[in-house]
C-alpha cells in the first residue's frame, strides 16, 4: 500500500502537527497558480510567493530526514535520494529550472551582486504579493 506523506500526516493524530499541515495546505492552495506558473514557464524563482507561503519549519525538517535515512539506508546512493526528489515533484523543477536557465539568484545576493562594493541599505516592507512589481533589481541598489 502507497500513502503520500501529506496523507500520513493528516492521518497522524498530533494535534499541533495537524493544525500545521492544515495552515499550509490552505496558504498554498492560495498561491498554487503563482507557483505552477512559475514553475511551468517561468524564468525567474518566485520567491517573493515562497515569502508569501511560509511553510512550517517541520516540513522541510520531514523532508531532510526522509532524505538523510535513504542515504544511510542505501549506504549513499546518491540515485535513491534523486529518485525519492522526483517523486516529490523536486527533481523535475530542477530539470526544468536548469534547461530555462531560470534566474534562482535571491534577490538581496543579485542585488549585493549588482552593488559590486557600494554599501547596500534595504528597507523591509509586507506586501500582499499579487500587488507587488519589484521593477529592475538596479533600482534597489542605494549608492549611498
Amino acid at each position: 500500500m502507497s500513502i503520500s506523506l501529506p496523507q500520513f500526516l493528516r492521518r497522524t493524530p498530533v494535534p499541533a502537527l495537524t493544525a500545521a499541515l492544515y495552515a499550509t495546505r490552505t496558504r498554498f492552495a492560495a498561491l498554487e497558480p503563482i507557483f505552477r506558473a512559475a514553475f511551468d514557464y517561468g524564468l525567474v524563482y518566485p520567491w517573493q510567493a515562497l515569502a508569501a507561503f511560509a511553510p512550517e519549519k517541520v516540513f522541510s525538517d520531514l523532508i531532510e530526514t526522509v532524505l538523510g535515512a535513504i542515504y544511510i539506508d542505501t549506504n549513499g546512493d546518491l540515485k535513491a535520494c534523486m529518485a525519492i526528489l522526483r517523486r516529490f515533484g523536486v527533481l523535475e523543477w530542477v530539470e526544468t529550472a536548469l534547461k530555462n536557465n531560470v534566474q534562482i539568484r535571491h534577490p538581496k545576493e543579485e542585488v549585493d551582486r549588482l552593488a559590486g562594493h557600494k554599501k547596500v541599505r534595504y528597507h523591509v516592507c509586507i506586501e500582499d504579493v499579487d500587488d507587488h512589481d519589484p521593477g529592475p533589481m538596479e533600482e534597489l541598489v542605494d549608492a549611498g
